[in-house]
């Protein structure tokens, strides 16, 4: 019985989207912005370019790149805009692939993506 109310509660979450967009949003930006941390899942190292170097090693700090903190306002975008504008579930899977292969640069970012992928996938399938 109280597997079915949590089954249930979840799927009334998840039915409000744009109230899990918003939560999705708030997330990336603080992620890609504001989270500093000394851990790091980078197993490549940074790629040339000041645009595209990020924080590697031990040290505390930002783990996202420039490019990154700016790139994911388009995925911000995408996620608010699809509830106001009549964008296609394609274009939105596409972004969201576009989103992982893009991220690969920094495993620091696929880490912090995967919550909303996970989210994204379940909202696709479901």
């Amino acid at each position: 019985m109280g597997i079915q109310r949590l089954i249930l509660s979840i799927n009334n979450i998840i039915m409000n989207k744009i109230h899990v967009s918003i939560i999705e949003s708030l997330y990336l930006v603080f992620m890609f912005h504001f989270f500093k941390t000394s851990v790091d899942f980078n197993i490549l190292s940074s790629p040339k370019g000041w645009l595209f170097e990020h924080l590697i090693g031990d040290e505390y700090g930002l783990r996202i790149c420039p490019f990154g903190q700016i790139a994911i306002f388009a995925l911000i975008f995408i996620i608010i805009g699809r509830h106001y504008f009549d964008i296609s579930d394609n274009f939105i899977l596409f972004a969201f692939v576009a989103s992982f292969l893009l991220s690969l640069m920094n495993l620091n970012a696929v880490v912090y993506m995967l919550p909303v992928w996970l989210v994204e996938l379940y909202n696709y399938f479901y």
